[in-house]
């Protein structure tokens, strides 16, 4: 679960498997108020990346891609 409370710049937000897989993308923007909206994977992770917003989109990176851990 995220949120984006008193946080100044855009994120994706990359949900990631145990075994590397992405299971989830979001597109978050910063919330100014006291209402901010969860952010929450629609399939189980273990991992979260945070990248720079739209970063995803621009690399083309999506659902279903395989992460390779070094």
């Amino acid at each position: 679960l995220f949120w984006m409370k008193n946080t100044l710049i855009p994120l994706d937000i990359i949900w990631i498997s145990e075994d590397g897989k992405i299971v989830h993308i979001e597109r978050a923007l910063p919330c100014t108020t006291n209402e901010c909206i969860s952010y929450i994977p629609k399939e189980k992770a273990k991992y979260v990346l945070e990248l720079n917003y739209n970063f995803t989109e621009r690399k083309n990176i999506s659902v279903g891609e395989q992460i390779e851990f070094s």
